[in-house]
């Protein structure tokens, strides 16, 4: 029996949340709403796909928050794959701060969910 691939994912978008859910199938979805909770996870125990809405984010931080994230996920996370949903259009300023290896996701929820769903297929 295949061990199901795991995704977290911190979001604050419940819409986003539930397509995703409704989505993935074959896939363990597990949702944070802050990057503490996120990181706390990643340390207990790894997951083989992280997705990070900008929308989770502190306002205060920005995008320039994202950068952080992603860091403490690449030292953590060698063989994850890493995705950011940014905010509709703002991609590039996203993907900038993200870092290379990260996958955009389109802004939508439902594109966004498919796109996580090809994303957590074998790979």
């Amino acid at each position: 029996m295949a061990t199901p691939t795991l995704v977290y994912c911190l979001t604050r978008d419940r819409d986003l949340a539930a397509a995703l859910d409704d989505r993935l199938s074959g896939a363990l979805a597990f949702f944070y709403n802050d990057a503490a909770r996120l990181h706390q996870a990643v340390t207990l125990r790894g997951p083989d796909v992280v997705v990070v809405d900008t929308g989770a984010v502190r306002p205060e931080f920005g995008d320039a928050g994202l950068g952080p994230v992603f860091d403490f996920l690449r030292h953590r996370l060698a063989d994850a794959r890493f995705a950011v949903r940014p905010a509709a259009g703002a991609e590039h300023l996203v993907a900038a701060e993200a870092g290379g290896g990260v996958t955009v996701l389109p802004a939508d929820v439902h594109d966004c969910a498919g796109a996580v769903a090809e994303l957590s297929g074998p790979g």
